[in-house]
């Protein structure tokens, strides 16, 4: 079994990637995502295209080129189950940050695999994005 760590560290290194797709296999469906403009439901894979695409564009614009994510909490007291709050930051290719947040997430244990049932954006403390 993956450790949360390593689920998130792939799942950061698949946004490099920019591509609708990257990020499918993380999540389970349906699931959902709250950010700045509300609680998203994702209920299929074309949903989380959906949600994804203008994020994935405006990285794109950006100059994505660094992605990183530190688990700063977790909890696993539930059979199957846990919790978690991670921390990212992304950067272009001269090494400026492009975007730096927390989220705290809910995950779902599955055939041995974790996939995300609730995404919540916790805290930006810095954004050339928003």
């Amino acid at each position: 079994m993956e450790d949360l760590g390593s689920f998130f560290r792939r799942y950061v290194d698949a946004h490099l990637k920019l591509e609708q797709t990257a990020l499918d296999e993380f999540y389970h469906y349906p699931s959902l995502i709250n950010d700045l403009s509300g609680v998203h439901a994702i209920s299929s894979v074309e949903d989380l295209h959906t949600y994804h695409q203008s994020f994935f564009e405006e990285l794109k614009t950006a100059d994505l080129a660094k992605a990183k994510s530190i688990l700063v909490e977790q909890h696993s007291a539930l059979p199957g189950g846990a919790r978690a709050i991670v921390s990212f930051r992304f950067g272009n290719s001269e090494n400026n940050l492009i975007f730096d947040c927390d989220y705290a997430f809910a995950l779902l244990k599955q055939e041995d695999q974790w996939q995300i049932v609730f995404a919540q954006l916790d805290e930006i403390r810095y954004s050339d994005l928003y």
